[in-house]
């Protein structure tokens, strides 16, 4: 009878340690992730993955807004921003993601205007494309910390690049994104065969340090663009808009076989072609807007990966629109980025 008492309370005691621990564990797994949307004028709102909810807006003193992304562990916000008032030289600045206060210039107006930026997903980090100012023809990728520091030129003009078996030279590049544990950066790039002299847009990846460069994607078709592009969160996977003549596709790049699926159809909202494209650092989404002035709601699909394979799962859902809003805001250009994981 004892024994049997003992075996009970053992069985009990197991019970309650392992209840405990789930509890105590349960705020690791939570979404340790936040949203960054442009609002209007020079705004941006932090919005919820989970509920859509607008949970700030914040007014830096910025001269414009062109682009806006979340810094390492979100502590601060990046924004692409006119560097003086009357000047259309573009610089990246930071701020705190809450207040907007201790504004703080990161790039040079004398040496740089920015385009396109990403915060780096594991350290204070960002990879920008930028024209030079003194030579106009300069259209590059570069890489710098959030503190201004480590300034890195990653491409450089006429620089050689194999396109698939076609020996090229870069003539331009663009719209850099980081991959998820910051090895990887892929980006438009636009290249110039060395015999023909025939230029097109390809997608291409390279280390963190510039080197290696690989030319993924290429339909050689000169007005083809490639924007918003970013990775998926295991690194397998590039989804990127293609901008053609008279329409936009939205595609998504097996990395190691090249293969290409096209997801148009799934994001198209309301006949609208899909724009703005980014995914969740930490789930298998992609968040998006359809392609209307101010930037409109913000929409949210999910996706499977099976292997090598991709495919949508389910259909798209609206995640935050101006109802969420009691000012009737839009949330244009996002950008989905971790913070830090904490046991409170």
């Amino acid at each position: 009878m004892k024994k049997i008492a003992k075996i009970i309370f053992l069985l009990l005691f197991t019970a309650l340690v392992f209840v405990a621990c789930e509890k105590e564990d349960s705020p690791e797994v939570k979404d340790n992730s936040l949203i960054i949307v442009q609002t209007r004028g020079t705004n941006y709102g932090i919005v919820s993955p989970k509920t859509g909810d607008l949970l700030n807006e914040v007014t830096p003193q910025i001269e414009s807004l062109n682009a806006v992304a979340l810094g390492y562990h979100s502590t601060k916000a990046l924004v692409i921003s006119k560097a003086e008032a009357g000047n259309f030289i573009k610089s990246i600045f930071s701020c705190d993601r809450e207040t907007g206060d201790n504004l703080f210039q990161i790039t040079s107006k004398q040496d740089w205007d920015v385009m396109f930026f990403d915060g780096s997903p594991v350290g204070p980090q960002i990879v920008f494309s930028a024209q030079n100012v003194s030579q106009l023809s300069d259209d590059n990728i570069h890489k710098i910390n959030e503190d201004g520091s480590g300034y890195m030129r990653l491409s450089s003009p006429n620089e050689a690049v194999d396109c698939l078996g076609i020996a090229c030279k870069i003539w331009s590049a663009y719209d850099p994104a980081w991959s998820p544990n910051a090895s990887k950066i892929a980006f438009d790039i636009h290249l110039r065969e060395i015999v023909e002299q025939h230029p097109h847009n390809s997608i291409c990846i390279m280390n963190s340090d510039g080197s290696n460069k690989q030319v993924l994607f290429d339909e050689n078709v000169e007005e083809a663009q490639y924007s918003d592009i970013c990775f998926t969160q295991d690194g397998q996977f590039i989804v990127f808009l293609q901008g053609l003549a008279n329409s936009t596709k939205a595609k998504v790049l097996h990395i190691n076989s090249k293969t290409i699926i096209d997801i148009t159809g799934q994001l198209t909202v309301e006949g609208l072609a899909p724009t703005d494209l980014w995914t969740s650092p930490n789930e298998n989404k992609i968040i998006f807007n359809k392609y209307e002035p101010g930037g409109g709601d913000l929409y949210v699909i999910d996706f499977k990966i099976e292997g090598d394979q991709f495919h949508i799962d389910g259909s798209y859902r609206e995640l935050s629109s101006s109802t969420k809003s009691t000012r009737g805001l839009g949330y244009g250009g996002p950008d989905w980025q971790l913070w830090p994981v904490t046991t409170q």
